[in-house]
């Protein structure tokens, strides 16, 4: 196993962390698979408070890079930012699997909204702590 840098060969939004040996035999893994544009927009979070220039600097960079999943595969998206599936599958499913799948859209959809919502809040120092530890719970989800 070698633990040289690459970039993964299906797409270039990504990059290859190596993870140290004596870690990645423990952990049984090479290393980690980084979205750039998340890596930008962790930058853009971190700069935030000291430097808001930069910040919006580095979202800039990040919005020319696709999304990814944790595997560094893009994600396709529509013009409302919709995840595209590759296959148009939903004749064949059941019509549980359709509930389910609805069910499952309906949740994403007001979780972004509540997300949208905190963000416009006026924060107070009354509520910090709450609409904190609500933001927090969200990002789990």
């Amino acid at each position: 196993m070698s633990n040289d840098a690459i970039a993964p060969s299906t797409n270039m939004a990504s990059f290859y962390l190596p993870y140290p040996e004596e870690l990645a035999k423990e952990l049984d893994a090479s290393g980690f698979v980084m979205s750039t544009r998340r890596f930008y927009e962790l930058l853009a979070s971190e700069t935030d408070d000291k430097k808001p220039v930069e910040a919006a600097l580095f979202r800039r960079i990040a919005s020319h890079y696709p999304d990814t999943f944790p595997d560094g595969e893009v994600i396709n998206r529509d013009s409302q930012t919709n995840i595209i599936a590759e296959l148009d599958d939903w004749d064949d499913l059941t019509d549980e699997q359709k509930i389910h799948r609805g069910n499952v859209n309906a949740a994403i959809a007001n979780v972004d909204r509540i997300r949208y919502d905190l963000e416009m809040m006026i924060d107070s120092y009354d509520d910090t702590e709450e609409i904190t530890r609500i933001r927090r719970e969200l990002s789990k989800i």
